[in-house]
């Protein structure tokens, strides 16, 4: 009886044999564990950046890398034979490739590349070079290894080719089953669509008045009262030129929301988001800002105008939430691009840091086209100064374009003055570290000298704006403030960018916008009724578009630290030292 259970069929054990013939085959011939290995670390790079980014983002740096695992394995396998040498060969190179950046800093890395004569010491020779010297050595040091195997029995008996293929086969599994949890953990986030509100003007006859309108938001460009307080810097000189260009500056104005994506979703969706906090504010300790990106992605008010005949342009940073995956009829300003067979690809953040950290961001730069069509190259690599001119540009054009019978709403989030402090006082390179840091100077320094620099150059934006386009509105209005020193240090789950544990003199400076407005054929002191960035919006609709939108009251909420983006909590009576408006405790 036991013999009869135990005994197995023919066919199953020709089958169990072939699939491990398969599997040693494919162990020993292909490139399949040099490319688990290396999309383990894309995606621990994934698991370590999910709440801002997608899971679909892994996939053209596994593609990538996948490619040159592959031709690096070949070569060592054609040299070095099958088996053991060449699989440790090409995994130790292919992670030294990956992590090429780190690499190239080390002495080892600066003593090769100071032998390069320098009329060749161009990025992509210097990287050849030291990835050949690389692979020499990987491959040097494979063949000793397989050298002290042939010599060593207990080394056989170890079987270190079966330890290395479970190892690798064991943390890429584990990796993706991690992967798994973390895609199930927050996919409802990850699907999330905003429900816009279906408005109509509340006139019968469609308003022939369909001006222009720009929304510039200068991130982290905060209020006269706070530069005063906290940097001790007059900017009077700005709001007198603003004023004398027809707008009306909001005093002592506050955003919203304490960061970029809630407070620019908010204002252009004209609401509060209390259903977010509702249908994710208890999903864990670590949230996906995916729901804030959908709306950024297809801002509703953009939806709203096109019924009008209006033309969305999405003026571009170099943060990917308002740089790609944008509804938008023109985006002109979009960079990172990686152009395939002339086909492009916008990088995120993520796949842009992964590629930059490894070799193939000198050899893609590097590239092959012909003429100008692209094989493969990864261009449009603009730094944040660069991003800074083509915006600058771009809203200009826009402004003095001669066809202006298509109305356009043009949104544009200039990283400035956000840090990196790409600009001294006079717009040079500063020869301090650019950095959110107190290195070379104060950041407080490094700040206000961006911000004069800034003042500059959004004076000549104004002016031009006006000049040709005189009957356009013009809504500048920043998102947040400037981040405090209390922001500084070890980063975790338990402390993140927190705006509640801010004094108050910091959480003015956080919570701290420069909010100012032209609106022409309107009165300024209507305009001066704008109480809230939420309500911008829902101002413009009413006076031009003959729209009915009630004004919502001006709550300031903080929506808890990074691991906790739905949490929100009204701030207004720790801002003004006021009691806290009732009306806000239904958006908390």
């Amino acid at each position: 009886m036991n013999k009869h259970k135990n005994s197995e069929h023919p066919d199953d054990r020709k089958w169990r044999e072939r699939s491990r013939r398969f599997m040693r085959f494919a162990a020993n011939n292909t490139p399949l564990p040099e490319i688990l290995f290396i999309s383990t670390f894309i995606l621990i790079r994934w698991w370590n950046n999910s709440d801002f980014s997608y899971p679909s983002e892994i996939f053209l740096p596994i593609i990538s890398f996948a490619v040159l695992v592959t031709f690096i394995f070949y070569i060592y396998r054609f040299i070095l034979g099958a088996g053991i040498t060449a699989h440790a060969a090409a995994l130790a190179l292919s992670y030294l490739l990956y992590v090429f950046q780190f690499v190239e800093g080390t002495r080892s890395g600066k003593f090769i590349y100071s032998l390069i004569p320098d009329n060749l010491s161009t990025p992509f020779v210097r990287s050849l070079i030291l990835a050949l010297v690389l692979g020499l050595f990987c491959g040097a040091l494979a063949w000793i290894l397989s050298k002290l195997i042939e010599r060593f029995g207990f080394l056989r008996q170890l079987q270190l080719y079966k330890v290395m293929l479970f190892a690798v086969v064991f943390i890429f599994s584990v990796q993706l089953i991690r992967t798994g949890a973390r895609w199930a953990e927050i996919r409802h986030q990850l699907s999330y669509k905003y429900p816009v509100p279906a408005l109509s003007p509340s006139g019968s006859q469609a308003p022939s008045n369909r001006p222009d309108i720009y929304y510039l938001v200068f991130d982290r460009y905060t209020s006269p009262e706070v530069l005063k307080a906290n940097f001790n810097f007059d900017n009077s000189a700005m709001v007198n030129f603003l004023q004398s260009q027809g707008f009306v500056t909001r005093q002592n104005a506050y955003s919203n929301y304490a960061f970029t994506m809630s407070s620019i979703a908010s204002t252009m969706a004209m609401d509060y988001f209390p259903q977010l906090e509702k249908q994710f504010g208890r999903d864990g300790r670590w949230q996906s800002a995916a729901p804030y990106r959908f709306i950024l992605n297809d801002p509703p008010i953009a939806q709203v105008l096109s019924g009008h005949g209006y033309d969305f342009n999405q003026i571009s940073s170099w943060w990917d939430f308002t740089r790609i995956g944008i509804k938008a009829d023109d985006n002109p300003t979009r960079s990172y691009r990686l152009r395939v067979l002339d086909k492009n690809f916008y990088l995120s953040d993520l796949q842009r840091d992964i590629f930059f950290k490894s070799v193939l961001s000198p050899w893609l730069k590097k590239g092959a086209t012909v003429g100008d069509f692209g094989l493969l190259k990864y261009d449009i690599d603009r730094n944040p100064a660069e991003n800074f001119d083509a915006q600058m540009a771009s809203l200009k054009a826009i402004a003095a374009r001669g066809d202006k019978s298509t109305p356009q709403l043009t949104f544009a989030h200039l990283l400035a003055p956000h840090p990196p402090y790409i600009f001294d006082k006079n717009g040079n390179s500063p020869s301090y570290d650019v950095e959110s840091n107190d290195n070379g100077v104060d950041e407080s320094v490094k700040y206000i000298n961006e911000l004069t620099y800034i003042n500059k150059r959004l004076k000549e934006l104004i002016a031009h704006i006006r000049q040709n386009s005189p009957n356009a509105v013009i809504i500048l209005q920043p998102d947040e403030g400037p981040y405090p020193k209390q922001f500084r240090g070890a980063l975790s789950a338990d402390r993140y960018y927190d705006p509640l544990e801010l004094p108050q003199k910091q959480m003015k400076q956080k919570f701290g916008i420069f909010a100012s407005y032209f609106m022409p054929g309107v009165e300024p002191s209507e305009v001066a009724k704008i109480s809230s960035s939420v309500n911008v919006f829902r101002f413009v609709l009413d006076k031009y578009l003959g729209y009915d939108m009630p004004m919502l009251p001006d709550c300031q909420l903080s929506g808890g630290n990074k691991f906790n983006i739905y949490n929100y909590t009204a701030v207004n009576d720790r801002l003004t030292d006021s009691p806290l408006p009732a009306e806000c405790r239904r958006y908390e």
